[in-house]
């Protein structure tokens, strides 16, 4: 749900990353096909330059941003705050990984989704060793769920 914001913008990775592809077209099926997707790098400096893009066009200015990862959050949030843009209170950020060094150190602490890393290593680890032993592993696609993280930036 997005808690009443309407103007949503997604910032995500590279559009040849099938992840952030992935992430883009669920965000515009649930908000709509002409939603906007900004694609570039996995990282700070483009969350920065994404804010610039966006704050730059003439049109709406968005009340949320969903970020493909929590270091691309954490540069827009940044940016915005350089902006003197409110977050959460102006313009709520959201982002994804929730790799706790960085979702926690931001100001205000990054609201993202948590993708179960530790537990998606554990179980890669768990099939290295069976495989190790010899021992067969079931074939095919397992998924975690994944979980929304509420910190202070929605």
């Amino acid at each position: 749900r997005n808690s009443g914001r309407s103007k949503i913008i997604h910032i995500t990775g590279p559009r040849d990353y099938q992840a952030a592809r992935i992430r883009a077209a669920e965000y515009q099926r649930q908000c709509g096909s002409g939603s906007d997707v900004l694609f570039g790098e996995w990282s700070e400096e483009w969350g920065h330059e994404a804010v610039r893009k966006v704050m730059s066009r003439n049109g709406v200015t968005p009340d949320a941003i969903f970020c493909g990862s929590d270091e691309i959050a954490r540069g827009v949030i940044d940016a915005l705050r350089d902006l003197e843009i409110s977050v959460p209170d102006e313009i709520a950020v959201v982002g994804f990984d929730n790799w706790e060094v960085v979702s926690k150190q931001t100001r205000p602490p990054l609201t993202t989704v948590d993708m179960q890393l530790k537990e998606l290593g554990h179980q890669v680890g768990m099939a290295m060793l069976a495989i190790s032993h010899g021992d067969p592993i079931a074939p095919g696609i397992v998924k975690l769920p994944c979980r929304l993280v509420r910190r202070h930036s929605s």
